[in-house]
């Protein structure tokens, strides 16, 4: 037999050998259930999730209004007294804007720094008014 003669039975071997069942064959994976072209790498699916949520804003522009008689003080983080935030105060019968990150919280608190109502900023919010009680917030 010559080399021409011997190239052609390797390959006429070879290709029977990948017809059977469980050989790999070029372009494909065995074991995982997955298949991949050559050249191209495998790239993750989008779930229906990702498809569908629509984009939060990174900032929230808010009014904030104090339309209690009196002075009130602010507490802007998750928990007053305890936690990482900072606080204010904000006279009474007044408007100033304040840029918040959605879900940041709110916080109207008394003399001793304990929380007495809070709100929760949303996308969409406009305003956000402590009421004249100066115990409660209304949004809008």
């Amino acid at each position: 037999m010559n080399a021409c003669s011997l190239l052609g039975t390797y390959a006429n071997g070879a290709s029977s050998m990948m017809s059977q069942p469980g050989a790999a064959t070029p372009g494909t994976a065995t074991g995982s259930g997955e298949s991949s072209t050559s050249g191209t790498p495998n790239t993750p699916s989008t779930t229906a999730e990702q498809n569908t949520a629509p984009d939060k804003p990174s900032t929230v522009s808010v009014t904030l209004v104090n339309s209690c008689k009196e002075n009130v003080k602010l507490f802007f983080g998750d928990k007053p007294k305890f936690g990482s935030g900072r606080y204010d105060s904000m006279s009474s019968n007044s408007r100033t804007n304040h840029t918040f990150k959605p879900d940041d919280q709110l916080w109207i608190v008394d003399e001793g720094q304990n929380g007495v109502a809070s709100v929760k900023i949303e996308a969409g919010m406009r305003e956000v008014e402590v009421v004249s009680g100066c115990k409660s917030f209304r949004s809008r």
